[in-house]
């Protein structure tokens, strides 16, 4: 169809509008070259889309046509109608049929994973609570500075940090390792692995482990760090609110799982239907 469309489109053509039809004679071998172009096109849209997992070439195999069966569509017999609408659904629920056991095995492998993904998620919640508690006892420990001599020692004590931290983080980019920077508010800072400078960012890690994403310009790089430690609670909620969706997530599986739904039937009464139009046709491959 597409060459036939070219040869009408192509650079040359005077017309400012055409029409194309697109003919097919009962009885005719038209009705056959468009199933043809019907298949192939469910197989290519179907391995575009990532729809087939393992597939051959049966779909297609199956729609050439012996000697026999091009007299019955050339005689126009009815009976080609009803099998190539029989053969139709016994592909599509074919297609469903592998569809719903690509599923299952999914969620299957899915729910196994799940008890380890769910204990993970609680132990990063005691962990954070733990750091939460630490950080609220430690700021009530030396927070706020209100000597000024005190107060001008630590914005010295800053400044030297943010400089610290700022060629640190230059000299990190894509190092195969992580590195432990320097100690902060009771907090490692930690140098990632294969960073890139296009996105510079830090590890704070205590009892548990947390991204900080830094920015271009040094001087808020500390301020970022700052404001991390103070909204942990914020992070706590996050993994808080994750773990309600693991166990959401486990009940749903399990109902999935549990439906009865299968094509088999379907699939066993096509296949016979099209095995008996066969037969009057004269075409049994059996």
């Amino acid at each position: 169809m597409k060459q036939r469309e070219g040869r009408i489109l192509r650079q040359g053509n005077i017309n400012k509008k055409i029409y194309i039809y697109r003919y097919i004679t009962e009885g005719s071998f038209d009705a056959y070259s468009w199933q043809l172009l019907e298949t192939k096109q469910r197989f290519i849209t179907g391995l575009l889309s990532g729809a087939l997992i393992e597939r051959s070439g049966a779909d297609i195999e199956n729609t050439v046509l012996d000697y026999a069966e091009v007299k019955a569509l050339a005689v126009g017999n009815p009976l080609v109608k009803q099998r190539v609408e029989a053969a139709n659904k016994l592909t599509k629920c074919m297609i469903l049929q592998r569809k719903l056991v690509d599923t299952r095995i999914r969620l299957e492998k899915e729910l196994l994973e799940m008890p380890g993904k769910i204990q993970n998620q609680e132990d990063n919640i005691s962990k954070c609570l733990l750091d939460i508690e630490f950080y609220d006892k430690w700021k009530k420990a030396n927070l706020p500075i209100e000597d000024s001599k005190v107060k001008k020692a630590e914005a010295e004590k800053r400044r030297h940090f943010r400089e610290f931290i700022g060629k640190a983080i230059k000299g990190n980019v894509l190092q195969t390792k992580e590195k432990i920077l320097m100690s902060y508010r009771g907090f490692n800072i930690i140098l990632p692995a294969n960073m890139v400078s296009e996105k510079p960012y830090v590890w704070l890690v205590k009892n548990g482990k947390y991204y900080v994403e830094l920015g271009d310009a040094e001087i808020g790089n500390l301020i970022r760090i700052d404001n991390y430690l103070n909204s942990l609670c914020n992070h706590l909620k996050k993994l808080q609110v994750g773990l309600e969706k693991m166990k959401e997530k486990v009940i749903d599986i399990r109902a999935e799982l549990a439906k009865d739904e299968n094509y088999s039937e379907q699939i066993e009464y096509y296949k016979k239907e099209v095995e008996s139009i066969d037969k009057k046709l004269g075409v049994d491959k059996k």
